[in-house]
């Protein structure tokens, strides 16, 4: 299923971001803003269209699966991800340039709150919801 190999492609980029800003927020001192940024651009882009790709390809299609227990775990994890979503754009907004160089222990803090939540939610997608969609495929 080509959708499913796009989406496990997606989940690795996303990962391998995740990687390079853990790896800046791990550090003593801010790096400079622009190479910060840049990441910060780069996660926030791919993440974007993911989700799109999720809402679009994913999630309609296991919610009107006939299984119960696919379409009940499928409207569990797009009702978590709304929250996801809604916090990664909270810390977005809240941490401009200006409160990064105010307060990098905090943003280093709550940038790895954000990471470890990422790397659940695409664990647990890995894990548990993409294999319903291949079940879901294959029954089709």
């Amino acid at each position: 299923m080509a959708e499913l190999f796009k989406l496990r492609r997606e989940h690795a980029v996303i990962l391998r971001i995740v990687e390079r800003l853990d790896f800046l927020v791990s550090q003593p001192k801010p790096p400079p803003q622009l190479h910060l940024f840049a990441v910060r651009y780069e996660l926030t882009s791919t993440l974007i269209a993911h989700l799109k790709n999720e809402d679009w390809l994913v999630y309609p299609r296991l919610m009107a699966s006939t299984d119960v227990d696919i379409a009940a775990t499928a409207r569990a994890f797009s009702d978590e991800m709304g929250g996801l979503a809604e916090a990664y754009r909270e810390h977005c907004q809240s941490w401009d340039a200006n409160a990064i160089a105010a307060d990098w222990t905090g943003y280093c803090t709550d940038c790895r709150s954000l990471i470890d939540a990422l790397i659940t939610r695409i664990t647990r997608e890995n894990r548990d919801l993409f294999p319903m969609l291949e079940r879901v495929a294959r029954a089709a």
